[in-house]
């Protein structure tokens, strides 16, 4: 559930910073290479996102609302907010024992 938290989060920044600082670059300046490097760097930490949340989601049996909740926040800029309390919240219950391994 922690790689989770950590990719959702890197993810997440990758989205802001390809939103606020690539796309300026590209649209404003004239800098199309910084579009093509950040997303590439974007897409590439959103697949392994995917992977990890599949993981974790088989790892963990999660039901369909959080995997969907964290697939909606994930293409929203600042989506990560949620997507920290969602699986902080999932951790915390982890913790406590209400989450257990299938």
């Amino acid at each position: 559930m922690d790689r989770l938290a950590k990719i959702s989060f890197i993810e997440g920044v990758s989205l802001i910073v390809l939103v606020f600082v690539g796309m300026p670059l590209k649209y404003i300046f004239g800098y199309e290479i910084a579009t093509k490097i950040l997303g590439s760097i974007h897409g590439i930490l959103w697949l392994v996102f995917l992977y990890v949340l599949y993981q974790v989601r088989k790892e963990f049996s999660l039901e369909n609302s959080f995997t969907i909740k964290m697939l909606i926040f994930s293409v929203i800029p600042f989506g990560l907010i949620p997507m920290e309390r969602l699986v902080n919240g999932k951790i915390n219950k982890k913790d406590k024992g209400e989450l257990v391994n299938a």
